[in-house]
């Protein structure tokens, strides 16, 4: 086809050209994370080497973060088996400690965690690329 001044031009709308959508809820999830592992990787071993005095205490952090990490997802597996509902960290929070403390977390995770996340994954981001 020919636009108006005589170019060549392609139609992707056309539905034997058009690209088929194919990724999934499970695509999407992991790719996100990982995005946030992948940046994490960068920065994360160089902060707890340069504060650990030697290699076993470096390997020992790691092991006992990924303990902790471990234990505080089998405790949201329980409360989600537990309490089934959309609300996640918000609703946990606000039946065990009530609708004030649930209101404040969901501010501040919308102030302050959730912004901070992305400046630090920015962050690293720009930091290993320009480098």
């Amino acid at each position: 086809m020919l636009d108006r001044s005589g170019v060549r031009c392609v139609h992707y709308l056309d539905e034997s050209v058009a690209m088929k959508k194919t990724l999934s809820v499970i695509d999407a999830v992991a790719l996100i994370v990982g995005i946030v592992v992948g940046v994490g990787i960068f920065k994360t071993p160089s902060l707890v080497a340069a504060y650990s005095s030697n290699t076993t205490i470096f390997l020992l952090t790691w092991v006992l973060g990924g303990a902790i990490s471990f234990i505080g997802a089998l405790c949201y597996a329980e409360l989600a088996t537990a309490y089934p509902h959309p609300g996640g960290e918000y609703h946990y929070l606000a039946r065990a400690f009530g609708s004030n403390v649930g209101f404040l977390f969901a501010w501040a995770r919308m102030t302050v965690i959730q912004t901070g996340s992305i400046a630090m994954l920015s962050f690293v981001g720009v930091a290993n690329a320009s480098s």
